[in-house]
């Protein structure tokens, strides 16, 4: 975002270079300085009390975190709870004095022992690097390359240089894609760092399954037994469940894998069926979306993470996942359809509004390349791949009934364009992580996918975050929506109803399908006007 402001403030607003790089130096200043307190802000915890050789708590993670960081010859990071089902955890901070990592009960009920060291060791792997400090810096890198290529000044006036303004911002979208590469190569880091620290790379892999897939077929269940003690403060009793728990996904790691196929059922851990990680890894390993989305992601697919720590050669590199990788390769004729329907929803995703910058360009800038009619043309081809995309996007058919969330993996005909209408039950565990969200986090026996609540309104999600989301919280619901993967899996709500009869829903379908018949009605109008 901050490399994008710097574009717009180059493209409209006649800045020599010096002050431009100088001005987004000081911008990056700002953030790096304000942003551990904006997003403790926007993710509430409660933070432990750090005492001389640990923390004041008797939270398992406390240990743990402890033990790592004196393991890694790192003081004492400031650790904090998050009080939220869904299962996330992230480092924030100015320096490694300064870090803190923010953990969410969501993780801490889902995740057995291993599991958590694991998660923590990477998070702590991020501070060993000083990864926010080097993200930051090279945040600043797309706006100076843009301003460099631009040739400063000249070229962001009226009348400038159009070629010069092409290729600058032809470097600032490679830039921004290194950037986005650069991010991923320092999640690698962070893995090898935890496999390093833990010597239990299988746990890293078993804990970024449950994490990016919401795969957890005993979880809810538990999570739910340990929530309600905690609700009646019979927290002796919770941290008992949690260690027996823990004791019992332990002793299903030590099982054997049967020979030439699949691992047997438990070596994974309890709740991680091996045959359904094996389809939710084929979509990454079949569609061609998984991979565009990977270009513009910050985080790896998980089946490369899972790939690259196994050929990492480190002491404790995962040994059990090769089978289920294996068994996620793409069966016949499945690659070949994933490669057309990407062939034909691309184009789609992008063409609509590739066109009607065209248009505007055109009539912008009078080039003579028919003018008038020209410009119809595009706003009309426009207007007619957004009608297309809107009915791929948002199918108004009938929703498909869900029986088990986790099933939704399977599906490779869903991506971040075709949806597949769904309805599904489950329980509100959690929100989107921060204090406004309006999104969800739906579990039910078979794992938790996340549900992303869309408005066309300014100002609505947030609205609906601060005064109707709690609503829901722990509350049996019915959802309907459209499921994607972009790449993560995800539905996107349509109408949410709890057991009391409340429901909310979400008009940005109906937006979707009115600006697209719209840009189809004006392309119309102006085509019949210059025939």
């Amino acid at each position: 975002m901050l490399a994008l402001a710097c574009w717009l403030v180059a493209v409209l607003s006649p800045v020599p270079f010096a002050w431009a790089v100088t001005g987004g130096v000081a911008v990056v200043a700002v953030q790096y300085l304000v942003a551990p307190w904006v997003i403790a802000w926007l993710v509430p915890a409660t933070e432990l009390v750090r005492t001389a050789d640990g923390y004041r708590s008797d939270e398992p993670v406390a240990a743990i975190v402890a033990r790592q960081c004196r393991a890694g010859g790192l003081p004492l990071v400031r650790l904090g709870i998050v009080e939220d089902g869904e299962p996330n955890a992230f480092t924030f901070g100015r320096s490694r004095r300064d870090s803190r990592v923010w953990i969410s009960r969501g993780l801490l009920d889902r995740l057995d022992e291993r599991e958590v060291e694991a998660v923590v060791a990477h998070e702590l792997g991020h501070v060993a690097h000083r990864d926010v400090a080097v993200m930051t810096a090279a945040s600043l890198i797309p706006a100076v390359l843009y301003f460099a290529t631009a040739g400063g000044r000249a070229a962001d006036r009226p009348g400038g240089n159009d070629l010069n303004r092409l290729l600058a911002f032809a470097a600032y979208l490679a830039a921004q894609l290194a950037l986005l590469g650069f991010a991923r190569a320092r999640e690698f880091g962070a893995d090898h760092a935890s496999c390093r620290a833990t010597g239990d790379g299988d746990a890293l892999c078993s804990a970024l399954v449950r994490i990016a897939y919401g795969i957890d077929e005993v979880g809810r269940e538990r999570a739910a037994r340990i929530a309600a003690l905690r609700a009646d403060d019979e927290n002796r009793q919770a941290r008992r469940l949690a260690r027996r728990a823990a004791r019992i996904r332990s002793t299903g790691a030590l099982g054997i894998a049967g020979p030439g196929g699949l691992p047997a059922a438990g070596l994974l851990g309890p709740g991680l069926p091996p045959e359904r990680i094996a389809a939710a890894m084929r979509w990454e390993n079949t569609s061609p979306w998984a991979r565009w989305g990977e270009l513009f992601a910050t985080h790896p697919l998980v089946v490369h993470r899972i790939a690259a720590l196994e050929r990492s050669g480190l002491p404790g590199a995962p040994t059990r996942w090769g089978a289920v990788r294996a068994a996620a390769a793409a069966r016949p004729g499945e690659r070949t359809a994933a490669r057309g329907r990407f062939l034909v929803e691309l184009p789609l995703h992008l063409g609509g509004w590739a066109c009607l910058v065209a248009a505007l360009t055109v009539a912008q800038h009078h080039l003579d390349v028919g003018g008038p009619r020209t410009v119809a043309v595009l706003v009309a081809a426009a207007g007619v791949l957004l009608v297309v995309r809107a009915a791929l996007r948002s199918p108004l058919g009938a929703p498909e009934p869900v029986d088990e969330a986790a099933s939704l993996l399977e599906r490779l005909d869903a991506g971040p364009v075709g949806a597949v209408p769904v309805s599904l039950r489950g329980r509100i565990v959690g929100r989107g992580g921060y204090v406004a969200s309006p999104d969800f986090v739906l579990a039910d026996d078979s794992g938790i996918v996340p549900i992303v609540y869309l408005q066309p309104f300014p100002g609505a999600r947030t609205f609906f975050g601060l005064t109707g989301a709690d609503a829901f919280v722990d509350q049996e619901v019915l959802v309907t929506g459209w499921f994607l993967r972009a790449p993560g899996p995800y539905v996107e709500l349509r109408s949410i109803t709890g057991a009391s009869g409340h429901t909310a829903r979400s008009w940005q379908f109906v937006a979707r399908y009115a600006l697209s018949l719209a840009v189809l009605l004006v392309g119309a109008v102006l085509l019949a006007l210059n025939l």
